[in-house]
C-alpha cells in the first residue's frame, strides 16, 4: 500500500559492564556526617567571633565543594562514552514523540468524524424506535455512552425501551388525572383547562382541592360584593327617607341633592330542566312556578 511505512528497527547494547568504583571510608563518612557537621550547625556567630565564623564557613564550603568535584570527575570518567550514546538515543526518542504527536493529531480528526457519524446513526435509530412506539423522541434521555463503539447495541435498545415503557405509564396516569379533573370541574361548573395545566408541576389531589378552594373564594367575594351593594342601597334609601323635598328634588341635611336609586331589573336566567314525578307532583311544581311568576313551557 502507498501509505505503508517501514518499521523503525530496535537495537540492544553489547559489552555493557557495570563500572567498578571503590571509595574506601565512604560508608563511615556518611554514618558520621551529622556528628562532623554538628560543630558547624551549632557555631555561635556573634560580633566578637564573626571573622572566625567566616573562616569556618569557608572551610565547610571548600570541603563540600571538594566532595562534589570528586563526584563529578568520577562520573565523567565512568560515563564518557555513555554521554554520546545517551544523546543519540534521546534524539531518536524525541523525533519519535514528535511523529507520534503528529499522527495522534490527525487520528483525532478522523476519530471525531467517526464519532459524529456514529452519533447521527444512533440518533436516527433512537428516533425510529421512539416513533414506532408513538413517543416524541425529545422525551428520550440520550445516554452519551451509546455512541461508544464498545457499548452493546442490545443494551442501548433495552434502555430506550425501558424509558418508553416508563413514559407510557406516565402518560396513562396523566390521562386518568385529566379525566378526574375534568369530571370534578364539570360537577363544580368551572373551566377545567387552567387546572389541567397545573399537572405539570402539582399533585392531582392538590389541584382538585385547589379547585374547591377557588370556588369558595369566589363565592365569598360575590357574597361580600353583594353585602356591600345592599349596604350602599340601605344607606341611599335612608338618605332618601330623611331628605326634604324641594320642588321636584330631594335635598339631604347637608344640602346635597339626593338622586333616587334606580332599581335594576333582576337578572333572568334560562335553564332547561327535565322534571320527573307523579302527575300530582308535576301539577304542584307547575303551580309553584306559576305562583312565583316563573315562565316555563315546552319547546
Amino acid at each position: 500500500m502507498a501509505n505503508e511505512v517501514e518499521t523503525i528497527s530496535t537495537f540492544e547494547f553489547t559489552n555493557v559492564v557495570p563500572a567498578k568504583v571503590e571509595a574506601p571510608g565512604l560508608d563511615e563518612l556518611v554514618a558520621n556526617t551529622d556528628a562532623m557537621l554538628k560543630k558547624y550547625r551549632e557555631f555561635p556567630v556573634v560580633e566578637e567571633n564573626y571573622d572566625q565564623a567566616k573562616k569556618t564557613r569557608k572551610e565547610l564550603r571548600d570541603t563540600v565543594e571538594n566532595i562534589a568535584t570528586t563526584r563529578k570527575d568520577t562520573e565523567k570518567k565512568i560515563l564518557t562514552q555513555w554521554s554520546d550514546i545517551k544523546a543519540k538515543i534521546m534524539g531518536i526518542e524525541k523525533s519519535g514523540k514528535k511523529a507520534d504527536e503528529l499522527m495522534t493529531k490527525q487520528m483525532n480528526v478522523v476519530e471525531e468524524a467517526r464519532k459524529e457519524k456514529r452519533q447521527q446513526v444512533i440518533t436516527n435509530e433512537v428516533t425510529k424506535i421512539a416513533s414506532d412506539n408513538g413517543i416524541d423522541v425529545s422525551r428520550i434521555e440520550f445516554n452519551p455512552k451509546w455512541v461508544n463503539v464498545t457499548y452493546k447495541h442490545g443494551d442501548m435498545v433495552a434502555e430506550i425501551e425501558a424509558q418508553i415503557t416508563s413514559l407510557k405509564k406516565d402518560d396513562e396516569l396523566k390521562a386518568l388525572q385529566i379525566n378526574q379533573i375534568e369530571a370534578d370541574a364539570g360537577n363544580l361548573a368551572v373551566e377545567s383547562s387552567p387546572y389541567v395545566s397545573m399537572l405539570d408541576y402539582r399533585d392531582s389531589a392538590d389541584i382538585r382541592a385547589q379547585m374547591k378552594r377557588d370556588i369558595e373564594i369566589k363565592k365569598a367575594k360575590e357574597e361580600a360584593k353583594k353585602e356591600a351593594q345592599l349596604e350602599a342601597e340601605r344607606k341611599q334609601k335612608e338618605r332618601e327617607e330623611n331628605a326634604t323635598k324641594i320642588g321636584d328634588k330631594l335635598v339631604d341635611e347637608d344640602g346635597e341633592v339626593v338622586t333616587p336609586v334606580q332599581k335594576s331589573e333582576p337578572e333572568v336566567f334560562t335553564r332547561k330542566l327535565i322534571v320527573t314525578g307523579t302527575r300530582e307532583q308535576l301539577k304542584a311544581v307547575a303551580k309553584f312556578m306559576t305562583d312565583n311568576n316563573i315562565k316555563f313551557g315546552g319547546e
